[in-house]
Formats: C-alpha cells, structure tokens, sequence
C-alpha cells in the first residue's frame, strides 16, 4: 500500500491502483515494440506489485496499528516474500515474458542481492536469476534486449510512484523520473495543478489524461488487520486525475 497522512486520516492507494496508472503511461508511451512483445509487457507494468490483498496482509499494519506505507519496513517480523512467490506464479502462467520481466522487477526491488540474511528469501532470489537465464534462452532474447523492455517497465513505475506519493515538485521544479528505455534520463514538473510534463516529451500525445484511485481511512488506528480490512471494504473510492501535457 501507498500509504500518506492526511487531515481527516490515512490516504490509501492500493498498489494495484498505483500499476493501473503505470500501465497507461506505458499505453501512451512512443516505443516501438510488436503486439507480441507491447502486450505481456504491458501487462506485467500492470500487474507487477499484484500478489497479495493488501488489507488482509498482517503485516500491512505498524505496531501502533497504523496502515503501513510499503517503504516502511519491519525488520522484528523477519522477510516476508510471499507477494513475490505469488505474482511470480501468476505472472509464470500468462506467459514467459511475463515471467521475465517479473522477475526482473523482484531482482531490481532486492537490488539483485541473493545472499539475503533468511535462507528461504536466499534460495528462492537465487532460483529466479537461474529462472531469467533460463527463460532468456527459451525465448531467444538476448540480454540486453531484455534490459531495454525492463527499462520501460521501470521507468512506468517509477512515474507512477512519483505521482501516487506526491513526490513531483511544486512552483515548476525539474525532478528526474528515470532512464527511458533508450538510456535518456527524463525529468519531470508541474506546468500547472494537476498538468504534468516531461522533458524530453516520451509519448505519442501531446496531451493525454490518467488517474489512480484512493481511500480515505478515518480512523487512525486498528487493533487487527481484519478490523482495518472491514474499515477499508466500506470507505468509499476517490479518484484524482492529471493530464500530461507537452
């Protein structure tokens, strides 16, 4: 979950709604890529933090009980990598690519570690890069083919966490997003509210809409997960929309 205070509460954007709104980065993005190739990728941009119902996950909550931001970590509780073990079998039974690049966004999140301190998180990072070489030759890729379609992979979601946690600057402020899929680092400001651009302009429109959807919790603490899913399940749906203009 993307988790921010706010005056009345919690703001909550499921992670999901965070991958819808990458996708239609990804969607109007000007890459050239065959239907074979644009799709899966598509798919895995989407779906890529997909794995587990984030307000049924016990560890969702802090010890004060409060809904837990995805960067603020537990160390007490140990690893807990069953969202990757998930969406990788979800991922592996669309298609290999889907696998792939899966994989490679869980390689890119551990920082490509597989001496992990828990032996399980260990054996299972070290089963999937033997997984991508595997999966490269099937599908005769080569590597740094492979890299390109995980830069745009990478270069949606990190757009898209940009905008989900209110990271782009005010008063017309540069920021960089990330390395397009050609290498070219691309930056990003407010022209006005809610009007984003980026230099140099990615896209096939010149002008385009998105959004993602958001909670917000009122009440700030919860004694369970189950207390905090019930909570959620009955707070309604806001949406907050941009538009990208050149």
């Amino acid at each position: 979950m993307i988790v921010t205070s706010h005056q009345k509460g919690w703001k909550i954007i499921n992670q999901r709604s965070h991958g819808l709104l990458a996708a239609m980065l990804a969607f109007e993005f000007d890459i050239d890529l065959p239907n074979h190739i644009m799709v899966p990728t598509l798919i895995a941009i989407a779906e890529h933090d997909d794995g587990v119902n984030e307000t049924e996950h016990p560890q969702n909550l802090t010890e004060a009980g409060a809904p837990r931001h995805f960067m603020v970590h537990d160390n007490s509780k140990g690893a807990d990598f069953s969202q990757w073990e998930n969406i990788m079998e979800i991922s592996s039974s669309k298609s290999q690519l889907n696998a792939l690049l899966t994989s490679m966004h869980i390689n890119f999140l551990s920082d490509g570690n597989t001496k992990a301190e828990d032996p399980k998180l260990s054996a299972f990072l070290k089963a999937q890069k033997k997984n991508r070489k595997e999966i490269l030759k099937h599908l005769n890729i080569d590597k740094e083919y492979a890299e390109r379609i995980y830069r745009f992979v990478e270069w949606c979601d990190a757009f898209s966490l940009l905008i989900c946690m209110d990271k782009i600057q005010p008063e017309g402020r540069k920021m960089e997003v990330s390395k397009c899929p050609d290498g070219e680092m691309s930056q990003t400001f407010y022209k006005a509210d809610d009007c984003i651009t980026v230099t140099p302009w990615p896209f096939k429109s010149d002008n385009f809409k998105v959004f993602y959807e958001y909670k917000i919790v009122e009440q700030l603490k919860f004694n369970t997960i189950n207390e905090f899913d019930k909570v959620s399940r009955r707070t309604p749906v806001m949406r907050q929309e941009f538009t990208f203009l050149k």
